[in-house]
């Protein structure tokens, strides 16, 4: 049986008042089978790791975190869980970025690190928070690929963005979460460009 990898993501500045809801999803994921994959920085990706290490070895085992360079590059305060998940099973995807490296390699190392990320998953769900343009890069990627994108926006829905052709539809599973749902059939380009490739449920 293949294990569906699903990103969960978000923003660097979301409030810890949201830890909970990020473990809560990543207990969910879990529970249906799932293994997670997540970007190693702090704020969502923390609380999503935090949540991965504390559910233990059957968590952790199948779980992916990519990070732009390796551990030693890791903010500060995800390192020793980031040792602990790697202890337990899970896998560091360690990126190009090397130490000393210049703002703008470093920069596109995020960049190739959220498309990786994406490319290994079945869907994304992210916890946004502020204008948070990588949390929205790697939920435009999934998106073109076809993958569902499920987004729980913490200054509310008011500040979901389009990813292309559709409307963003409460989720009932989640309070608080809204699904992608695209207008354009599978295999069909939008008027924006966007090819939907594949369809597949988180």
């Amino acid at each position: 049986m293949v294990v569906k990898l699903v990103a969960v993501v978000g923003s660097r500045v979301l409030p810890a008042s949201w830890s909970g809801a990020v473990s809560k999803v990543v207990s969910d994921l879990v529970g249906r089978g799932c293994r997670v994959g997540s970007g190693g920085a702090v704020g969502a990706d923390l609380f999503a790791l935090q949540a991965v290490v504390s559910l233990g070895r059957s968590a952790c085992q199948g779980s992916r975190i990519f990070l732009p360079g390796g551990i030693d590059q890791a903010p500060r305060s995800c390192r020793e869980l980031l040792v602990k998940f790697q202890q337990l099973g899970g896998e560091i995807v360690s990126g190009s970025a090397v130490p000393g490296c210049s703002c703008s390699e470093f920069i596109s190392s995020l960049f190739a690190r959220s498309r990786a990320l994406v490319a290994s998953a079945s869907g994304v769900v992210a916890f946004v928070s502020g204008r948070s343009k990588g949390t929205w890069f790697t939920c435009q990627e999934a998106a073109r690929r076809g993958q569902p994108v499920v987004v729980f926006p913490a200054s509310g829905p008011r500040s979901l963005q389009s990813l292309g052709c559709g409307s963003w539809a409460p989720l009932s599973c989640w309070p608080g979460a809204y699904r992608w749902a695209p207008s354009v059939a599978v295999g069909q380009r939008c008027r924006h460009g966007i090819s939907v490739q594949c369809c597949a449920g988180v």
